[in-house]
């Protein structure tokens, strides 16, 4: 059960853990690509998945968990449901996982360095990487998995507008609980990531089956 009168959320709080959370899941993923040199295993996962992709996926099983412990204490403090925050991170990371498998199995399509050409298709694994990956990391910095409580019109409230709309900014309003199991900008990040990175894998198997097929 989540507080029904959940203190306001600080607006530029939220936004220094979000950057913290990505400068600290950014240095721990130059951190682990610097170590993976030290490693025949690391080195050889590396080659495999290209560098630019074995990047992002370690910069994903960061950055999901490092977002979601950074805005833990003032999301508990403002009453959100800090379980389900953490459902979801474990949820996310079972993900991170298939996309991952999924990128070692597509990998060997994709050249290890990408070109710099318009029309160049070298970018598609890395693109398609980011898509599914990296804009659901970013969401997790900026503490987009927790699910926000909404606001429902009494039908009973008389009020002018004006009035309503000043005790919602107050914060003094009631504040439902909420009834999704995830955060709206977490559902609508991964629509977005997925109708624009589906095409992207279709276009990098359609490319390796084209090289398949005339060599």
């Amino acid at each position: 059960m989540i507080n029904p009168f959940p203190a306001v959320e600080s607006r530029a709080t939220r936004v220094v853990l979000s950057l913290l959370a990505l400068g600290v899941a950014a240095a721990g993923t130059l951190w682990l690509v610097d170590l993976s040199g030290a490693a025949a295993g690391a080195r050889a996962a590396q080659r495999h998945w290209h560098p630019h992709g074995y990047a992002q996926i370690l910069f994903f099983l960061l950055a999901v968990p490092i977002g979601t412990l950074v805005h833990t204490p003032p999301a508990a403090a403002a009453g959100l449901p800090v379980r389900r925050a953490w459902a979801t991170t474990g949820l996310l990371l079972g993900y991170g996982v298939l996309v991952a498998a999924a990128a070692w199995a597509v990998a060997p399509l994709a050249p290890a360095q990408v070109g710099g050409g318009r029309r160049d298709p070298s970018g598609l694994y890395p693109a398609w990487l980011a898509c599914v990956l990296l804009s659901v990391a970013v969401l997790a910095c900026a503490g987009g998995l927790f699910v926000r409580p909404t606001r429902r019109a009494d039908p009973l409230d008389f009020r002018p507008p004006s009035a309503r709309r000043r005790a919602a900014a107050a914060g003094t309003d009631r504040a439902t609980e909420p009834r999704r199991r995830i955060s709206g900008a977490l559902f609508t990040t991964a629509v977005f990531a997925w109708v624009i990175g589906a095409p992207l894998l279709v276009l990098l198997l359609l490319r390796g089956l084209a090289d398949w097929a005339v060599g």
